[in-house]
C-alpha cells in the first residue's frame, strides 16, 4: 500500500517538474494565460470574459436615459 503512495507521489513531482520547465529555466518564464480575454480565438468569436461583460451592461443606458441626458 505505501508503494502506491510512493509512486504516486513520485509521478505527481515529475508531472510538476515537467509542466513547469519553461517557467523554470527560462528568464522571466510564466505559466501562459487562461484568461478568456487574453485568447485571440475566443476574441474573434466576440467571446469576452465576465468581468468586461459585467463592465458593459453596467454603461449600458436605456433609450429614455440617453433622450433624456440629450435634452439636459
Amino acid at each position: 500500500m505505501t508503494i502506491i503512495y510512493v509512486a504516486s507521489a513520485v509521478a505527481m513531482l515529475i508531472v510538476m517538474l515537467l509542466l513547469s520547465v519553461k517557467v523554470i529555466f527560462t528568464k522571466d518564464g510564466r505559466f501562459p494565460s487562461s484568461h478568456v480575454g487574453s485568447q485571440k480565438a475566443l476574441r474573434d468569436k466576440g467571446i469576452s470574459c465576465h468581468t468586461s461583460q459585467h463592465h458593459d451592461i453596467q454603461q449600458h443606458k436605456s433609450l429614455s436615459e440617453r433622450l433624456a441626458a440629450r435634452e439636459d
